[in-house]
């Protein structure tokens, strides 16, 4: 591979021919500070706006363009005098008379398909409180507001939000006044710091308020009316996540409060300036948390809403303080809020999940580089929602992960302090970051920057070793494609453990594709494990163990040398591979690699595999070990004892939800109609987010046939609620050659509900059905009235897209594909039943 071979700059598979590179925005005016009047109309499900602007004018055009979807613009001001403007339905233009600093009032109403979300009893759900909520990010706000809707424009801000009583307003900032109108209610907020304009929201519904005091900062807490006292499971521990960010930034939190409003139908958490926005389905009770035990329960929680909280909080800092400068840049946002999150899970959980957290997240993103890569900083996309993937998240924070343990904590720490400093209520590009960061560790680091930012891919690692005459010769290989930086620069650590349960770490710099090291030791190695501190998180790793170095392996201090051997175990399914990871699921200190070595049970899917996962959920109490355990039972197609011990899960309410779930979704794999009428009944079971019933629906679509569609094809009505109908909507596509389930999928694809519609086409991606090309391409096109996700979400319109390109690429390859494929399926699982034939042989040899 050659440096002159540039794909390693475009990365695979990401951009398509019609995309142009996006540079920032310029408006040619400095807002110094919006003062918006806003009164809600939920009847009508629409707004009366009063903006007021004082801006600062910096080019000579005469005239002010900002950013208004689809509103009625009533009247213009400039310094209190009537002045001509132009508006398109997309676009406001406002001419001037004079430059410098004027006022300019925008008076409009609008009934906002976007930006601006009322949810409200109706027909389906007469049950139904109010709530309405703002959601921005990306380019959203301009449908309630006119403003230059773009990262870089920073301003303060006031909104007074006039509502109906007796809903309750919540915004940015502190709460200036609230004011009884007799049938309404006045809400006034300010903040008098500077933030991005996507940033401003709110909040609107009968909420209870609980309140928080965390050294000095106001924290209150907006939950839908009668579930305060679910509170405290989400949020207990939000001051100690505030003082460790404040402590490890050594930047104290820059606003002055914080909340967090948590609302109905809203997908996540939204980082909006002091106050986040938050779905309801993070609200949970004791059960969900801590099953069979009481809340506290450290060390042995199922669901657990810390990683969102510390997430939309890191953002506090990281993307509202400091704030990208454009989306090409996003990952100065989102990659520090996903490992300042898994910096506050080492704080508070401990070293083995800090990693076990990098571990995943480097799982995720290599789930997403198998369909495409690229570079994480880059301008060559088409809708900012495109930027928000696993790129910018995951691989984000494993190449901070990364710099981290190059560069030394103490000098990523002062890195750290020194860019939030120094662009404080401002916005920054990821050169910014790079020149703080050299600064910081007094060297240059445009070579890591180069490879890992503005490269696509990742390294891609091949070892082996082999021992003589007391030396140790080490061979590694760089294997990463065209899509990949040539050769990685990546100083790396070697552990080398022996027989009687010593070890040696080896550091190590690889600087070329092929690596050969020769290294005096004190005797042969039982195991050689590459980066046991994870430190080079950012990559792949590929070595040729046996059973008996991964058994030794095992026993390794570092929980990544043990998952990397449970990796090695779970392609060979010899006994003695069973054998160890039973032995790792019964007896290691962390619960994340007895889950992982359930797994690798489950995945090798010989029958010797059944007892000792039976055997495991008779001992291990932690719930998330037992979700592992339970799915693994899932791939025993037709496993009596396996059912059998599934359904006993399923129906005990005092085990955990998910755990219930879980075996639900397992009890169909195995395909024993006798547990049809057993997974109907736990449709009706009360769970977390209806879990148990979702769990439910995923095994009846395993289990087929005409009376498990029927269930389905119910649940994805109106009137259940909405993961539930996502779900049942996901679960259509195995059955698409029914045609009322194609065309109830046709209708789905239109849902009102963003998580229906994009499940729907998910469905539609599973089937692969040339019958969808049509549709899917006036999606792409934004050509397809009606479908509101279509016309709304530039990522809805990129996933149709993609799906239509595969669909084609399938139908390219023609039946001779098909037929191939079909017979490769038919040889693995005959080369499955003779391992499993052998294995039982081995065994009565035994």
């Amino acid at each position: 591979m050659s440096f002159e071979k540039a794909t390693y700059l475009m990365g695979r598979g990401f951009t398509y021919p019609d995309y142009e590179p996006q540079y920032q925005r310029y408006y040619g005016y400095i807002i110094k500070h919006l003062s918006l009047t806003l009164r809600l109309n939920l009847s009508e499900k629409s707004i009366q706006g009063d903006a007021r602007y004082i801006i600062n004018v910096i080019n000579d055009k005469g005239y002010l363009d900002f950013d208004a979807a689809e509103m009625n613009i009533t009247s213009v001001t400039v310094n209190d005098s009537p002045t001509r403007f132009e508006y398109d339905g997309r676009s406001l233009r406002v001419y001037l008379n004079k430059g410098g600093e004027v006022a300019v009032a925008i008076s409009y109403s609008a009934k906002p398909r976007n930006g601006v979300h009322f949810i409200l009893p109706d027909e389906h759900y007469p049950n139904r409180r109010p709530v309405i909520w703002t959601q921005g990010e990306s380019e959203d706000n301009h449908y309630w507001i006119p403003l230059p809707d773009y990262p870089s424009m920073k301003f303060t801000s006031e909104l007074t939000i006039i509502v109906p009583k007796p809903l309750t307003a919540v915004s940015n900032g502190y709460l200036v006044e609230s004011r009884d109108l007799g049938g309404e209610t006045l809400w006034h907020w300010r903040l008098d710091k500077p933030h991005s304009s996507y940033l401003i929201a709110f909040a609107a519904a009968e909420f209870d308020v609980i309140k928080d005091n965390c050294g000095g900062i106001e924290v209150e807490h907006y939950v839908p009316k009668g579930y305060g006292e679910l509170a405290k499971f989400s949020f207990h521990r939000i001051c100690d996540m505030i003082n460790f960010f404040s402590e490890y930034t050594g930047v104290k939190y820059p606003w002055p409060n914080y909340k967090h409003a948590v609302v109905s139908e809203f997908g996540g958490g939204m980082e909006n300036t002091t106050v986040t926005i938050l779905t309801d389905t993070t609200l949970h009770d004791e059960h969900a948390q801590c099953p069979g035990a009481k809340f506290p329960c450290p060390g042995s929680e199922d669901f657990s809403s810390d990683g969102l909280v510390a997430h939309e909080l890191a953002h506090q800092w990281f993307g509202d303080l400091v704030t990208t400068r454009d989306w090409g840049n996003i990952w100065l946002n989102e990659a520090f809020a996903t490992y300042m999150e898994a910096l506050y899970t080492m704080h508070a959980k401990g070293l083995d999940e800090f990693i076990y957290e990098l571990y995943n997240n480097l799982k995720a993103y290599l789930n997403e580089y198998r369909r495409y890569s690229r570079p994480i900083v880059t301008k060559l996309y088409k809708y900012p929602e495109e930027m928000f993937d696993r790129h910018t998240y995951e691989k984000g924070s494993l190449v901070l992960h990364t710099l981290r343990n190059i560069i030394g904590e103490e000098n990523f720490r002062k890195g750290i302090n020194m860019f939030l400093t120094r662009y404080a209520y401002g916005n920054a590009e990821t050169e910014d970051f790079r020149r703080v960061m050299e600064e910081a560790a007094a060297r240059p680091l445009d070579w890591f920057f180069n490879q890992f930012v503005y490269s696509a891919g990742h390294p891609s690692i091949k070892y082996s070793w082999s021992y003589d005459s007391g030396y140790l010769r080490i061979n590694i290989s760089q294997t990463q494609g065209e899509d990949s930086y040539p050769v990685y620069r990546i100083p790396i650590e070697l552990e080398v453990g022996y027989q009687d349960g010593s070890t040696e770490l080896i550091k190590i710099n690889l600087e070329s594709r092929d690596n050969t090291i020769y290294l005096p030791v004190k005797g042969r190695p039982a195991y050689i494990c590459l980066d046991p501190g994870f430190k080079v998180a950012i990559k792949s790793v590929t070595s040729s163990k046996s059973v008996e170095e991964t058994r030794a392996e095992l026993r390794s201090s570092n929980v990544a040398c043990r998952l990397e051997a449970i990796e090695s175990l779970a392609r060979d399914t010899s006994l003695r591979s069973i054998e160890a990871l039973t032995e790792a699921l019964l007896n290691d200190k962390f619960w994340g690699v007895r889950a992982e070595a359930a797994r690798a049970l489950g995945k090798l899917g010989v029958s010797d595999a059944v007892k000792p996962l039976i055997n495991a959920l008779n001992v291990e109490k932690h719930p998330r070990v037992r979700r592992a355990i339970v799915e693994a039972l899932g791939n025993f197609k037709g496993n009596g004892d396996a059912a059998k011990v599934l359904a006993s899960i399923l129906v005990n309410s005092g085990e955990s939800y998910y755990v219930r779930s879980n075996a639900a979704e397992a009890l169909g794999k195995i395909g024993i109609r006798d547990y049809f009428n057993e997974l109907v009944k736990a449709l009706d079971y009360p769970s977390h987010n209806n879990v148990i019933t979702q769990g439910a629906l995923r095994g009846l679509a395993e289990l087929g046939g005409d009376d498990a569609v029927e269930v389905i094809l119910r649940y994805t009505q109106l009137g259940y609620p909405t993961l539930v109908r996502a779900t049942a909507a996901q679960l259509l596509g195995r059955f698409v050659d029914n045609r009322r389930v194609y065309d109830r999928l046709m209708e789905l694809l239109r849902d009102q509900y963003m998580r229906v519609a994009s499940s729907a086409l998910s469905a539609v991606e599973y089937s692969m059905d040339p019958r969808f090309l049509g549709i899917l391409d006036s999606i792409a096109s934004g050509a397809a009235p009606g479908f509101i996700a279509a016309e709304l979400s530039g990522r809805f319109r990129r996933y149709a897209r993609d799906v239509a390109v595969k669909i084609r690429e399938q139908l390219s390859k023609g039946t001779e594909y098909a037929r191939l494929r079909e017979e490769i399926e038919q040889v693995r699982e005959e080369q499955r039943r003779l391992v499993d034939r052998v294995s039982r042989l081995e065994a009565k040899a035994q």
